[in-house]
């Protein structure tokens, strides 16, 4: 059976279309990233396949004859036609997952209470998010998107803010029941005090947020040491010490009732949490839309 399109037509049709669109066999090639010869040899050959002379050669260049006018309406109506073609084919294709670092604790205590409505607002976004032990993982630009752990400069991303670093002291209502009152920073070194070992990264701890307060921690104090914030915060959920709480992440147990602030005095950093994505990486509108969506539910009280 032979074949519905003759190779050396198609191959042809192209170099045709840029060389009579542009009334030169040299700007075709300038554009096809070919030489001139190639151009001139491309038409020669398409012309002997269909048997009718497409342009005049002249001295001082070529141009289109009357069938090769008619073949340039017809040709570019055609490569018109497959484009659009190839651009609605494109656009079926499925959506590429966006992908989104982000600490245990982070995932767990502030993405995951509100993952529903991201879904609700964006249906065709599939969302892959990646729980991160060390912003490393992220310097290697296999992520859209990230929110780092630590406060890192991250000079080769771009950032955005996303929330201050607001920290607490929260602990369970009945721990504060059974060990209260607690009036005022001093009084926190009388009682067991929840403590995230840094491994990696440089966020407040207890001596160094007392010590904003005026209060020197003792060495003798009773510490919990966990190297994982969520194990901290379920630790302060069953009652076993006080964690030093950040904002964003235990907004919703505070308004549940499940911790609660043990005094008033806050700690605000200099070193707000950031939303960041690779340089090297394209900003698909996919992209976009999670990191605007990121930083208006951080907004929302």
């Amino acid at each position: 059976m032979a074949n519905r399109f003759e190779l050396p037509v198609m191959n042809g049709l192209l170099t045709f279309e840029a060389a009579a669109r542009t009334g030169s066999f040299t700007a075709a090639a300038q554009e096809l990233h070919i030489s001139q010869p190639a151009v001139s040899h491309a038409i020669r050959k398409l012309e002997d396949a269909i048997g009718v002379v497409l342009f005049d050669r002249q001295h001082k260049g070529v141009k289109v004859t009357v069938a090769g006018q008619q073949l340039l309406e017809q040709a570019g109506l055609g490569l018109t036609l497959i484009e659009q073609a190839l651009k609605d084919v494109k656009a079926t294709k499925p959506n590429q997952p966006v992908s989104l670092a982000v600490s245990t604790a982070t995932a767990t205590w502030w993405l995951l209470p509100r993952i529903a409505r991201f879904k609700l607002k964006h249906p065709h976004i599939e969302l892959r998010c990646i729980t991160i032990d060390d912003d490393k993982d992220i310097e290697q630009d296999q992520v859209d998107l990230a929110i780092p752990l630590g406060s890192g400069e991250f000079s080769k991303h771009r950032r955005w803010p996303f929330v201050e670093e607001e920290i607490f002291a929260v602990c369970s209502p009945g721990y504060l029941a059974t060990h209260g009152p607690i009036l005022k920073p001093s009084d926190l070194i009388q009682h067991t005090l929840l403590h995230l070992e840094e491994r990696y990264r440089s966020r407040m701890d207890w001596a160094t947020w007392l010590s904003r307060l005026g209060v020197s921690l003792p060495k003798g104090n009773k510490q919990f040491r966990f190297n994982d914030y969520s194990i901290i915060l379920q630790a302060a959920l069953e009652g076993q010490g006080i964690a030093l709480g950040w904002g964003h992440l235990i907004k919703a147990a505070l308004h549940q009732g499940q911790l609660v602030q043990v005094i008033a005095d806050k700690v605000q950093t200099l070193h707000p949490f950031q939303i960041i994505a690779g340089r090297n990486r394209p900003l698909r509108p996919d992209v976009i839309a999670l990191k605007d969506w990121l930083i208006a539910e951080a907004s929302t009280p």
